[in-house]
């Protein structure tokens, strides 16, 4: 009898939303893990014109090099165009004190991205997260006090970026890599228990997994779970915001079921500092009458006449 192919289910799901969002053309953040080669092998063998986009940041001597010249021999062996940026991250943290290691990678990681995707004009950035990565940062959020927003995981495609793996886990990504013979590299800091998302993969979750023998199968519901209620709460806030973004009634605020969720919603995109919201809704309880101003990182915002008004670092008022 003839064997019958079936396509695997990961290469599966990429056909398939490809088809569905028209995605025709996809940057891949490559760095030669597991994660991000199942993700530009599955789209090179789904017909996806990829662009592979290698990050050195040096930060790992020789190790950091091998894998530039394993995403290099892959991507010649494939034929896939690859572009490679060398980083200076001890550089951009003396220009940037108080960033962490890990945030000052993201940020030029990130910016050198969205530049390319723009010079591009291609459709997506694929990047290799995965379901247990969603399961780390829900956790990851929870410990910071998080709402439904962060609790929901990360999204699947934004429009800019796209996630073909986020509903495979490890073991099903491995299997994946193993059955089509396709090689990868592994770095070793992820091995260590440093950083805070390490230690929750390395030492927390493998834990809780041997007393909850379900567990990814519930968390993974869980996040659904949170997403399609985040999703309601934002069409609620979102309802009452757009008639002025600017300006925010205290009225409004007062009848609010969340009041304190709407206004962290309200100056979110000109960043506040953790105790911002605190600290306006303290200050509409005690009804003073004096003008109350808070510091933003991209401006400020004021409480006059029974309203919050935004204003901008330039000094000009929103409203």
């Amino acid at each position: 009898m003839k064997k019958i192919f079936r396509p695997h289910p990961i290469e599966t799901s990429v056909k398939v939303t490809a088809e569905e969002h028209n995605i025709k053309k996809v940057l891949v953040a490559l760095s030669g893990g597991a994660d991000s080669m199942a993700t530009i092998y599955a789209l090179h063998r789904s017909g996806i014109y990829t662009i592979a986009l290698h990050c050195n940041f040096h930060l790992r001597g020789k190790e950091s090099d091998r894998d530039t010249l394993f995403v290099k021999e892959f991507c010649r062996q494939n034929f896939i165009p690859l572009e490679i940026k060398d980083f200076n991250v001890e550089t951009y943290l003396n220009e940037n004190p108080g960033e962490s290691i890990e945030m000052a990678c993201r940020n030029l990681r990130h910016d050198w991205f969205d530049k390319m995707l723009k010079e591009t004009g291609f459709d997506r950035i694929a990047t290799g997260h995965n379901a247990d990565d969603n399961i780390e940062t829900f956790f990851l959020n929870m410990l910071r006090g998080s709402g439904s927003r962060g609790l929901r995981g990360m999204i699947g495609d934004n429009g800019k970026i796209w996630r073909p793996l986020l509903s495979f886990h490890r073991n099903e990504i491995l299997e994946y890599l193993n059955n089509n013979n396709v090689k990868y590299v592994i770095d070793s800091t992820n091995l260590e228990s440093d950083f805070r998302r390490n230690f929750l993969r390395n030492e927390i979750i493998p834990l809780l997994k041997s007393k909850w023998p379900g567990f990814n199968a519930s968390m993974d519901k869980t996040i659904k779970n949170m997403e399609a209620e985040n999703n309601i709460c934002e069409s609620y806030l979102n309802d009452i915001l757009a008639t002025s973004p600017a300006t925010l009634s205290i009225d409004k605020i007062i009848a609010s079921k969340a009041p304190l969720l709407l206004i962290k919603r309200f100056i979110d995109p000109y960043g506040p500092f953790a105790t911002t919201p605190e600290e306006i809704l303290a200050a509409i309880k005690a009804n003073k009458p004096h003008i109350r101003r808070w510091r933003l990182k991209s401006g400020g915002v004021f409480l006059r006449n029974g309203k919050l008004f935004i204003e901008m670092s330039h000094g000009e008022s929103c409203s």
